[in-house]
Parts: C-alpha cells; sequence; structure tokens
C-alpha cells in the first residue's frame, strides 16, 4: 500500500511500487530532500503560503526505468501550468517539422484523425490544422488551452482518462494517428493513459510519444530535469516493457536533440501484417545496456557525480560574488527552478531572473523567491554574468544574445559542466 501523509494541508502519496512495470524491485540512488513544485510559479501573495515535497528520484531493478515516488496530485500540478512550449523558438520549429512529417509520412487518411494527448498552447496542433489536418488537442491546463483555443485549435478540457476516450471515440471516431510529447513523464497511473490510448488508437493506427532519454540525461548530467512533475525517466527497454504489457510493440525509435536529448517513439498495435522492427531499435537497447543504464551501479555513479557539480556551480558563483560581480539569471523554467533550489541559489546570488513568457512575468521562482523579470530589464541595465538556467537552448540564447555578449556580458553554463562563456569563447 503506499504511504498517503499530509504535507502542509496538501494529501500526497508515496508509490511502493514501479509504476511502468509494478515490481517492488526498486532503489532509491539520489535525495533532492524537501523541494518546491518547480512549475509552481508564485505571486507575491503566495510567498508565506509555499510548501515543500520530498523528491527522491528511484530504480526500477526490473525494467529500468528512472522515477520519481513521491506523487504530488494532478490537479495541484497541471490545473494551472506555466509552461508554454510556443515562448521557445527551437521548439516551435521542431513541432511545425512534426506536423510536416506526420502528414507526409504517416497519415494515411487525409482525413484521419490526429489526436494530441498534452495539446499544450497549440504548439503543434496549429501547424497540423495550417495544414488542413483533422487535429484534436486533450490538456487539462485550462489557462494553456485558452491560449489553443485563440489560435483556432479545436480543445478537450480535460485529463485523457478511458471515460475520455470513449467519449472522443464516439464523437470523432478513432485516431489514426495520436501524440503525446513530453507527456509520459508527467504521468503517475500509466495504466490509466494506456488503457485510454488503447480505447482511442484505431487498430492500424501509430501512437508517437517524445519523452526524455536516460542515455542523455546521465551523460549530459541533466538532474535539472528531475522534479515532481517528472514521475518517469525512460530507456527504450522500459518503454518496451510498458508496450508489451497492452499488446502494443514499438517498431522504430528517432534520437532528437530537444530538451538537450530525447527518444521519439512509434509503437502500433501487435498484429499479423506489420512491417518489420527497424534496426534502430535494437541498436539502442544494445547502446544503453554498453553504458551500463540496465544495472543499478550507472545511477549511484551518476548521483555521486551530480554532487560533485553542485559544488563546483556554487564555487563558480561564490568567486564571482566575492569580485562583486552582478549575476542574474537566465531562463524561469522548472529545469532552473531544481537547479537553483538543489544548489541553494537565491537572492543573495542573483538579483533577478528574466524569461520571455508573459505568464511567468512579475511572479516569483519558487523556493528561492527570486523575481522573474521580462528580458527588457537585462538589456536596459545588463548585468556583468547570466546564469543560463536555460542551457539546453544555449545555440538559440547565445544568438539572441549577441548584443550582451558584444558589450562584454558573459554566460555562466551550469550544466553538462560549469564553465564561463564569453564572446570570444563562441569566436574560437
Amino acid at each position: 500500500m503506499p504511504l498517503i501523509f499530509e504535507k502542509a494541508g496538501r494529501k500526497m502519496h508515496t508509490r511502493s511500487d514501479c509504476r511502468i512495470c509494478h515490481s517492488t524491485n526498486i532503489e532509491k540512488y539520489l535525495d533532492f530532500g524537501e523541494m518546491p513544485l518547480a512549475g509552481g510559479f508564485l505571486t507575491k501573495e503566495q510567498l508565506k503560503e509555499e510548501q515543500l515535497f520530498p523528491l527522491n528520484v528511484y530504480y526500477c531493478k526490473n525494467c529500468t526505468a528512472s522515477e520519481v515516488l513521491d506523487i504530488v496530485p494532478r490537479e495541484i500540478l497541471f490545473k494551472q501550468y506555466f509552461y508554454m512550449s510556443s515562448a521557445t523558438k527551437t521548439l516551435s520549429e521542431h513541432f511545425e517539422r512534426f506536423a510536416k512529417e506526420i502528414k507526409e509520412k504517416y497519415l494515411k487518411n487525409k482525413k484521419g484523425l490526429v489526436l494530441e494527448i498534452g495539446s499544450n498552447d497549440g504548439i503543434l496542433l496549429k501547424p497540423l490544422m495550417d495544414l488542413g489536418v483533422n487535429a484534436l488537442g486533450v490538456d487539462p491546463a485550462l489557462n494553456v488551452v485558452r491560449i489553443a483555443e485563440e489560435k483556432g485549435c479545436r480543445v478537450v478540457k480535460e485529463f485523457f482518462t478511458p471515460e475520455v476516450a470513449e467519449k472522443i471515440s464516439k464523437k470523432e471516431g478513432q485516431a489514426e494517428i495520436i501524440t503525446a510529447s513530453n507527456v509520459f513523464a508527467h504521468v503517475d497511473d500509466m495504466d490509466e493513459l494506456m488503457k485510454a490510448i488503447k480505447i482511442m488508437l484505431a487498430e492500424e493506427g501509430t501512437f508517437v510519444i517524445e519523452v526524455h532519454y536516460v542515455l542523455d540525461l546521465v551523460k549530459k548530467m541533466q538532474y535539472d530535469t528531475i522534479y515532481h512533475e517528472h514521475f518517469s525517466y525512460y530507456t527504450v527497454k522500459s518503454l518496451q516493457r510498458l508496450f508489451e504489457r497492452y499488446g502494443m510493440e514499438i517498431f522504430k525509435v528517432e534520437r532528437i536533440p530537444i530538451h538537450a536529448g530525447s527518444i521519439r517513439v512509434f509503437s502500433r498495435n501487435k498484429r499479423k501484417g506489420n512491417k518489420a522492427i527497424e534496426r534502430q531499435v535494437k541498436a539502442l537497447l544494445e547502446e544503453e545496456k554498453k553504458a551500463g543504464l540496465h544495472s543499478f551501479n550507472a545511477y549511484v555513479e551518476f548521483a555521486e557525480k551530480v554532487k560533485k557539480q553542485k559544488n563546483q556551480l556554487n564555487s563558480i558563483l561564490s568567486k564571482l560574488k566575492k569580485e562583486g560581480k552582478k549575476i542574474v539569471g537566465y531562463g524561469a523554467a522548472g529545469r532552473g527552478n531544481t537547479l537553483l533550489n538543489y544548489c541553494k541559489i537565491g537572492r543573495e546570488t542573483l538579483d533577478y531572473v528574466v524569461d520571455a513568457s508573459p505568464l511567468r512575468q512579475n511572479k516569483f521562482i519558487p523556493g528561492m523567491h527570486i523575481p522573474i523579470v521580462a528580458p527588457e530589464k537585462m538589456r536596459e541595465s545588463p548585468p556583468d554574468y547570466a546564469l543560463l538556467l536555460a542551457w539546453s537552448y544555449f545555440n538559440e540564447v547565445m544568438k539572441k544574445e549577441q548584443e550582451f555578449l558584444k558589450k562584454g556580458g558573459k554566460f555562466v553554463i551550469p550544466l553538462p559542466r560549469p564553465r564561463i562563456i564569453g564572446v570570444k569563447d563562441l569566436q574560437a
């Protein structure tokens, strides 16, 4: 039985089994302590009411998934959501390309339904719609759904459950293609989600997901992608186990650069007449095994490196502050919130954090309570250094902030290796 307890008036529970395969052969390898909700950007009035929750990461020795098992209810995490996919040019371009691929490569019936789970602000729905595709989204976050609807997108404002899948399939018919980009990480009850997908997916349909890839997480030291909203971190092996339980198979995997290393996984119902599974699936399974990701030791080593990286970053920032340098944060995202809170980087180090999303501006970083401002403030009064919390968009940011760099400004890059970058480093 899961442990249920109250934390500052809010119920949460801790799972005792793996959500992918239900094995109880799990072991903790990373402990962040008590942490705020990474997506819970605060108003001034909310600062005194903030709540902290334990954040630990476990490894399943049966299916090789990494998981956060301290579960904050989804109604708290996702009903108001401050992540807007379209705020990032890199992601917008990524999903525009994906929309074209869906239409040109995978959609056999021109009128076939494409269903997107977790459609956010319409970043994929809008280009699909512009291409004439019959596209429908499902998303419970009312604030971002409103933005998608203003773009003309059709969205069902619900969590994607079997009951919701039944309602949609009766009204719209089954989907030829279902997509879920960066959604599998956000779901605790994977059985509920998979049952809904089985109801909604046509017999010969294709289900496509995009998820952070554990191989990249470990190699690139991406501990900042771990927070309460991200319940699971996948290997291809763990996804295989999940789909097999529901009579499905992975037939294609692509490595993609978004979020500093993800995979796009294509799956289908197991049936006679299916085309052969592509070689890349086996190749990635072998690469995972070679990297040690199918055994616990690799994750223990990763946890030790995380502690060292924390100390190295704090040492750099402490030295700059002693020299009297002005430092700000760049990019108020969930990743940055994990990093700031784990490394205990607060207002004594960063004057403020800049972010392009209007939903986050004039709010405060959870836990550290650093004010979030529009990028104009950094341009009006340039700091000496900017801690690049959005380091996974390094190339985009460097192009965008040429003026800051040319005037002598420098970026502190926290991961995969803490270092300082100036205009001369980029020209080298």
